[in-house]
């Protein structure tokens, strides 16, 4: 230990003195006997401080010396010394490592402990901790030692998401290349590809596992305003023989569907649920068992029943009358000069007719006939006193059902070329529907008028304008659900997220919520009390492949050779800032609890 200040200690000369003469003109108790408190009151006001005599120093007084004593040495920066050339530490802490290994124990516990047997083995020095999943990172500041590194292995428990294994080998790669690392040892599922780094000690506990899973699970409604949904789980056979697979559906814990699928070894298939009955939570449950139980069960929540709650921005308010007569829709109805950002914090999508908002909306969005000259997206415009649609694509969550044959746009507009929306249906001057992404919402937008809503009047622009809603607030999308260990966008109004058997998080409308790395039902909460589920799902076959693991490539730069690392001081200054702060808080509790036992007692 040392200090970066030795000249700091000069002021402790001075200022345990000073606390001695403050106690010497400290007024001592004596003791006066009066006739009444009133009698008292004025002896003590003509009484004055006295100065001299022997100093009376109670335990108050060590503590105020104690105290400054610590603030000098904090002023001196005191510091110890870690020896260089540290290691690195690399634990696989994905949902693979929750597979059965030898022995009958996890492959995590396999890892830990070898990691632990192996940090055993060195000296001193300081040990940083990296995780795999979802992303490697590092687990902390580094420690101080070996026995604190196994100590906080200990503490660990493997996550439900999978790892990344570009940006694991990228991990592994980059701390080979480190000169100032003794030594690389890393513990997982996915071994070391010859040749391995000699900085490099790896543990693959990966041994090859048959085994049975659940890939996606996706509930979709087939039309507005039917009850029933329809449900796609693909299944997979990762085991050297053919099995016949057997599916059982629950809808609110009540059997709902079961089915199965005879899959060759290897083989990916695809079940169907045509007709389940309405609920609000489905688990899905895939047998036979196998050493991996996290991929045999999904869940999946009927989102699409919910009611969705549509903003509509438009100086025509007649034309929103129509979507009101959809179940399961609620529609609010703003004009342009209106309009105000905050309007869509309670809205899961939003409609802007004949106007654009002024900033990116942070919900999924309809603009139908945008005007020109508009900043936020740029659209070229060219409008047109008829417009005839020439192509589109036959299949896609858009176009699907859709008689364009049959359409009667009248006067619209032509999009031009845009730099992130693309081309869904065109004519002869342009592009009439664009759609794409943008900071994580959807957006479409049309050159044409699909309102008002008339149903039945009017089917081939009814089903382009359900295609559109369905699209942007989630109805029918083929897509595998929330994955563990993907970021997704906190929905509007929610304020709260509890994860299957945690404790509540607060959020934001808006942020990206990264917490999701345990597959279960995720509960979130609306300011106004209101609570929905989520699902997420492991859902990654690649994972699920526990048969066939691709071996990590690690590209090295440099010779190899480690430099040699002058020891670093670490300081601790803030470990003495904090005693001192402790320690004038208990002075200030038991001086207050005196003062006022004092005061009771007069």
């Amino acid at each position: 230990m040392g200090v970066l200040y030795p000249g700091a200690f000069y002021y402790l000369l001075a200022l345990i003195p000073a606390l001695a003469l403050a106690y010497l003109v400290r007024e001592r108790p004596r003791r006066v006997i009066v006739s009444s408190v009133l009698a008292f009151r004025a002896l003590r006001a003509r009484r004055g401080r006295r100065f001299g005599g022997w100093p009376q120093p109670d335990w108050m007084f060590f503590v105020e010396m104690l105290i400054l004593s610590l603030a000098v040495l904090a002023m001196a920066e005191p510091y110890v010394l870690r020896s260089g050339n540290p290691i690195a530490v690399v634990l696989d802490d994905s949902a693979a490592m929750q597979a059965l290994a030898a022995g009958g124990r996890t492959r995590f516990d396999a890892a830990r402990a070898a990691l632990k047997d192996a940090l055993g083995r060195e000296g001193p020095g300081e040990v940083s901790l990296y995780l795999t999943a979802p992303q490697p990172h590092r687990a902390g500041p580094p420690f101080g030692s070996a026995a604190e590194a196994a100590a906080a292995l200990a503490r660990l428990r493997p996550t439900g998401a999978p790892s990344d294994p570009a940006a694991l080998a990228a991990l592994l790669s980059e701390l080979a290349s480190d000169t100032r690392l003794r030594r690389v040892i890393y513990a997982g599922a996915q071994p070391l590809a010859p040749p391995v780094p000699p900085r490099i000690e790896a543990f693959a506990v990966g041994d090859p596992l048959p085994n049975y899973a659940i890939g996606s699970f996706v509930l979709r409604r087939e039309a507005l305003g039917h009850s029933a949904l329809h449900a796609r789980l693909t299944v997979a056979n990762f085991s050297p023989a053919a099995q016949t697979l057997k599916l059982a559906i629950t809808g609110d814990g009540k059997p709902v569907g079961h089915a199965q699928a005879h899959l060759a070894p290897g083989q990916i298939g695809v079940v169907e649920f045509p007709n389940l009955a309405p609920a609000g939570v489905y688990r899905a449950e895939l047998t036979p068992s196998d050493g991996f139980a996290l991929d045999n069960v999904a869940y999946a929540t009927a989102g699409a029943v919910k009611s969705i709650s549509i903003l509509f921005v438009t100086p025509a308010p007649a034309d929103a009358a129509g979507l009101a007569t959809l179940p399961g829709i609620s529609v609010r109805v703003a004009s342009p000069t209106s309009f105000s950002p905050t309007d869509l914090a309670s809205a899961d999508l939003a409609i802007f007719e004949y106007a654009v908002p002024k900033e990116m909306p942070p919900v999924n969005t309809l603009l139908v006939m945008p005007p020109p000259g508009d900043p936020l997206f740029g659209f070229n415009i060219q409008p047109a006193a008829r417009v005839e649609i020439t192509g589109w694509p036959p299949t896609g969550p858009l176009t699907d059902s859709v008689n364009f044959r049959l359409l009667n746009l009248r006067a619209g507009e032509y999009l031009g070329q845009h730099p992130w929306l693309r081309a869904i249906v065109t004519g002869s001057g342009g592009a009439l529907i664009l759609a794409g992404k943008r900071a994580g919402h959807r957006f479409v937008a049309l050159g044409f008028n699909p309102f008002p809503y008339l149903g039945r009047q009017n089917l081939p622009m009814s089903v382009l304008t359900l295609n559109s809603l369905s699209y942007l607030a989630g109805f029918g999308a083929e897509t595998a659900g929330y994955h563990t260990g993907d970021p997704w966008i906190v929905p509007a109004g929610v304020t709260g997220i509890v994860p299957p058997g945690g404790r509540q998080i607060k959020v934001t409308p808006g942020m990206l919520f990264t917490g999701a790395n345990f597959p279960g039902l995720y509960q979130l909460i609306s300011s106004d009390g209101a609570k929905s589920l989520r699902a997420a799902n492991l859902a990654n076959l690649r994972a699920s492949d526990l048969e066939n693991t691709p071996a990590l490539k690690i590209e090295t730069s440099g010779s190899g050779a480690v430099a040699e690392v002058a020891p670093r001081r670490a300081p601790l200054t803030n470990d003495f800032i904090l005693a001192i702060v402790a320690l004038v808080i208990l002075e200030a509790l038991v001086a207050y609890r005196r003062r006022r036992r004092s005061v009771a007692t007069v």
